[in-house]
Order: structure tokens, then sequence, then C-alpha cells
């Protein structure tokens, strides 16, 4: 059975990534045409946290779903600061990858503690292994890239 509803999961997440491409960052260095073990992964994690919530309902009843549904909506709350920060200092490439609060990379944690705890109101096993696949792949590059910007 199809829960279209479940996609407002992925949907939140991609939303700040519309306008990025859109407008794209400032001072980005040279591309990093290497695909690694790490980018295959993020894009098999990126199309499971996309497809899977198609096939499972969304459920906030018990008090451990209610605890996940929080922490969804505080690491979603955090992203999208990162975010705003990166759009309100003129796109600069380094804010994409740069700690906030403490937080390495936050625009790589935050959308993967997202998608684990979602895997939690899901119900889903399927979502979570996608999500801890998207997870490694994502904050690895992310690492990466960061490390790169330093440079």
């Amino acid at each position: 059975m199809f829960h279209p509803v479940s996609l407002l999961i992925p949907l939140m997440v991609l939303l700040p990534n519309v306008i990025f491409f859109s407008l794209g960052p400032q001072n980005m260095p040279s591309e990093n045409n290497k695909t690694s073990i790490f980018t295959v992964a993020e894009g098999i994690g990126r199309f499971g946290v996309i497809l899977v919530p198609l096939f499972f309902s969304i459920h906030i009843q018990t008090t451990f779903e209610i605890i996940s549904l929080l922490v969804m909506l505080l690491s979603l709350a955090a992203y999208y600061f990162g975010w705003l920060r990166y759009f309100r200092n003129n796109r600069e490439y380094k804010l994409l990858f740069s700690p906030l609060m403490g937080v390495p990379v936050p625009l790589a944690i935050s959308p993967s503690l997202y998608f684990l705890f979602a895997a939690v109101v899901m119900h889903s096993f399927y979502f979570f292994i996608f999500s801890v696949i998207f997870a490694v792949g994502h904050i690895r590059n992310s690492l990466n890239d960061y490390n790169r910007s330093k440079k």
C-alpha cells in the first residue's frame, strides 16, 4: 500500500537543496571527480530514503515515537539553521561543511540523524538501513569536502 504523506519526511530535507541548485555556492574549489565507495553509498542511501517512505506510514502514538519525532524536529531545525547561515553569508562554499555550535559537518550530520529517527516513526527497518548507508556516505564525503575547503 502506498503512503504518499510519508514523502513529507524526505521532502523536508530536500527543500533547501532546491534553492541551493538554483543559487550555487561562492568560492567553490575545483571539483574532485574521483568516485569513491562513499559516493556510491551516499547515492544508494539517498535513493532509499526518498523511495522507501512511499511504502510505510508514520506512527506517532507511543512515547518512543514521540521522542523520535522530537529528535527529528530538532535535527531538522539544526539543518535549516545551517542552511540559513550558508544563505545569509553570501553562499560561501566552506559554510556547507564548517562546524556549527561545535558539531562538525552539521549539514551532513543533522539530516542523517533526522532520517535515522524517521525510521522509528515509520517502523521501517528498510528505511533504517538506507539511512545508515546514506549517513556513512554523506558524512564521510562532507568531511572530505570540508578538509579540501580548508586548503
